[in-house]
């Protein structure tokens, strides 16, 4: 019985330090970073904004009626035959694929990037990417502001979400696109190719890895996600050998982070309004507009 106590209070110590305590403390560490953040504190007040996820409906917006807008767009957005249309303001990788140990494929695609962007759109990088991107001497024609990320969002502890300091792991780079879209001041805020029709697609299984249906050609579909040498390549240590129940629940903790940050946003900056212009999206966590009704200036 002993035992059994002395493991609780180690496990709720290791709790409350991860994530109350470690945040804090990394914030103060890595002030000099991200404090340049504060450069876009309320840049954009008043202003409306569209964040624009990967899924499979971007294929069939015309991309162009953005072009003026702000635009926020994630991952592997820049092989979207419109990108160059569009030619996004804020382009968001949090992914620690990218630059984690030892998955080679997405180191390959990362130091791609830094070829085919445009040099006028803003980075906003995971922090644990900085010694990669300097080492490889990457987005040298960039502006770039990276974001730490630490501990859990939750119900029962006050979590922050001003980018200038640590913020919690979103689980999604969408979520990190809102963040920041808040800290910036927009007003409005359009999520668009946001499907999040995830359980029509999870296969289970070792190794599971799914491709879920982008609006650019996936090239993770050539590959053979059943070998051991490639899941290596392509996935973090911690998610190798993953199974159905993993995936579940990373998902239903995916879609409560998004009522976490709904709820804190609506309390701290109550003017903002986050609609949901996905067509048959399961993401209803906002309020859920059309695309062709939202209104545009004319040329």
């Amino acid at each position: 019985m002993l035992v059994n106590i002395t493991q609780k209070i180690k496990s709720i110590s290791s709790y409350f330090y991860r994530n109350y305590t470690a945040p804090r403390i990394y914030s103060i560490r890595d002030r000099k970073i991200l404090s340049r953040n504060t450069e876009l504190k309320n840049k954009y007040s008043g202003q409306r904004c569209f964040i624009i996820g990967g899924g499979p409906s971007i294929a069939n917006i015309d991309l162009a009626r953005l072009a003026d807008e702000q635009t926020f767009v994630v991952n592997e957005f820049e092989k979207n035959a419109q990108y160059n249309v569009l030619k996004p303001k804020f382009h968001v990788y949090i992914d620690t694929a990218y630059f984690a140990e030892n998955t080679s494929y997405w180191h390959e695609q990362f130091k791609k990037k830094d070829l085919t962007m445009s040099p006028s759109t803003t980075l906003l990088i995971n922090l644990g990417a900085k010694q990669f991107i300097e080492k490889n001497g990457m987005f040298k024609s960039h502006k770039v502001y990276y974001i730490g990320m630490q501990g859990i969002m939750g119900r029962y502890f006050d979590f922050n979400i001003d980018i200038s300091k640590y913020v919690p792991w979103p689980k999604n780079s969408i979520l990190l696109c809102i963040m920041a879209a808040a800290y910036m001041g927009f007003k409005e805020i359009y999520l668009l190719g946001c499907e999040h029709n995830f359980l029509e697609h999870i296969k289970p299984g070792k190794n599971t890895v799914v491709s879920f249906g982008y609006g650019y050609e996936d090239e993770l579909l050539k590959l053979d996600l059943t070998n051991d040498d490639v899941i290596k390549a392509m996935v973090v240590k911690r998610e190798q050998n993953s199974n159905y129940s993993f995936v579940l629940a990373n998902i239903l903790q995916l879609f409560k982070n998004y009522e976490f940050i709904y709820s804190k946003i609506r309390k701290i900056h109550p003017g903002i309004r986050i609609y949901n212009a996905t067509p048959d999206s399961y993401l209803d966590t906002f309020p859920k507009v059309k695309f062709e009704e939202i209104e545009f200036k004319r040329p």
